[in-house]
């Protein structure tokens, strides 16, 4: 599994309106322009910061003020629990206050958008709703993440709607740029791009050289990439904001994408007029001081977490329920990564680690996230069983 900033890079890879500025303060300023403020207290688990002015709120406070803005964009590592827990408190409070909320979400491609209505309407279950949108295939990380608060839209009958843009597209154009792509192509991702954000090209450049990522062209293809999951995502909101007389939608998104404004919340502003707020949930060991307004405008600081697998614990493999619904099946294995040291091949089957039997993704992240620096895979290759030993750092 991919380091999570390069899924958020390469996820298993209406009219324009006039730039209006509205909403918290502190939005005035493209987020590249603001000075940097570090905090010098210290914060603590369930502190919440307006990091405009350092002052630390409750939660009902900070509530107060995202009641105040139309969108509301809640940044997330994909694999945190804590992180998807305060994405359903936000969104239980606005409903509980009576308004027209709604909540996008980036872990689907727009063509799903019926099924994730026929979701809210109750016209499926969870195995269904999960098959029809083929959220393995186009997410990956476990549904039981998203649960809670799926299940609160369904149950309240709150719309939700599918943001991104199609996985395969976007992996085309990290390895062959976005002029490879065909007219149908081009007709499922947003009409409108900018690739002139000098502060947005530097921030995905320097991930891009940080991780060398595998079967990626270059840097600048690696960029387009990522301005197509963007600028996809913005025009999505950005129409829905139009058609839809909502109070309030709830952003459920990367960190990567909403940090600093200029991935998703800009590039929707600039099409159409809205006010909007970043709020930040930050584990503990990551450093929440270290944040200021240049990141986002709310901080919600949640307990320390272990590294997940997509991050220092990564295989470096693309996967893939096999067929018959027993194990993952390999896609394809990153040069240099550790399943490629170990051995792992395109079309191998994981059938276990450490001797648990591994049926699902969930099982895999439960395993692969013990604190072990060795462990063995069990994998079937040609009709043979082999193991792989991964070596993690301690």
């Amino acid at each position: 599994m991919m380091h999570n900033r390069l899924k958020r890079m390469f996820s298993i890879l209406a009219a324009v309106i006039p730039l209006f500025l509205g909403g918290c303060a502190g939005l005035e300023k493209s987020a590249s322009k603001v000075p940097e403020r570090p905090f010098v207290f210290q914060l603590a688990v369930n502190d919440i910061v307006d990091l405009h002015t350092g002052e630390k709120l409750s939660f009902d406070a900070l509530m107060e003020k995202l009641a105040k803005v139309r969108v509301i964009y809640v940044g997330e590592v994909h694999s945190r629990e804590a992180d998807h827990e305060v994405q359903r408190r936000i969104v239980e409070w606005l409903w509980r206050r009576g308004r027209r909320i709604g909540v996008g979400l980036e872990m689907l491609p727009r063509s799903t958008q019926e099924n994730l209505d026929r979701w809210v309407r109750g016209d499926l279950d969870e195995a269904a709703f999960l098959k029809a949108v083929d959220w393995e295939g186009h997410w990956g990380f476990p549904f039981s993440l998203y649960r809670p608060l799926f299940g609160f839209a369904q149950e309240k009958s709150i719309p939700m709607r599918a943001l991104n843009a199609p996985p395969a597209v976007v992996r085309q154009v990290s390895r062959q740029g976005l002029a490879s792509l065909s007219d149908e192509q081009r007709r499922e991702i947003a009409r409108h791009f900018d690739l002139n954000d000098a502060a947005h090209r530097s921030y995905i450049e320097q991930e891009y050289h940080a991780h060398a990522p595998g079967n990626i062209r270059d840097a600048q293809t690696f960029y387009e990439a990522q301005v197509v999951w963007e600028e996809t995502m913005a025009e999505s909101l950005a129409l829905w904001l139009v058609q839809e007389p909502l109070d309030h939608v709830v952003v459920l998104a990367g960190k990567g994408h909403v940090n600093h404004r200029f991935g998703i919340p800009e590039r929707v502003r600039r099409r159409v007029a809205h006010g909007y707020a970043v709020v930040l949930p930050t584990a503990l060991n990551e450093e929440p001081e270290r944040l200021t307004v240049e990141a986002g405008d709310f901080l919600i600081v949640t307990a320390e977490e272990k590294p997940f697998p997509g991050h220092g614990r990564r295989l470096g493999v693309r996967l893939k329920s096999a067929a018959d619904g027993a194990g993952l099946r390999v896609v394809e294995v990153v040069p240099g990564s550790r399943a490629e040291q170990a051995g792992f091949q395109p079309g191998d089957r994981i059938v276990a680690v450490d001797g648990e039997v591994v049926r699902d993704w969930q099982a895999l992240h439960q395993r692969v996230q013990r604190p072990a620096s060795t462990m063995v895979f069990t994998l079937e290759r040609e009709g043979r069983r082999i193991e792989a030993v991964v070596h993690f750092e301690p």
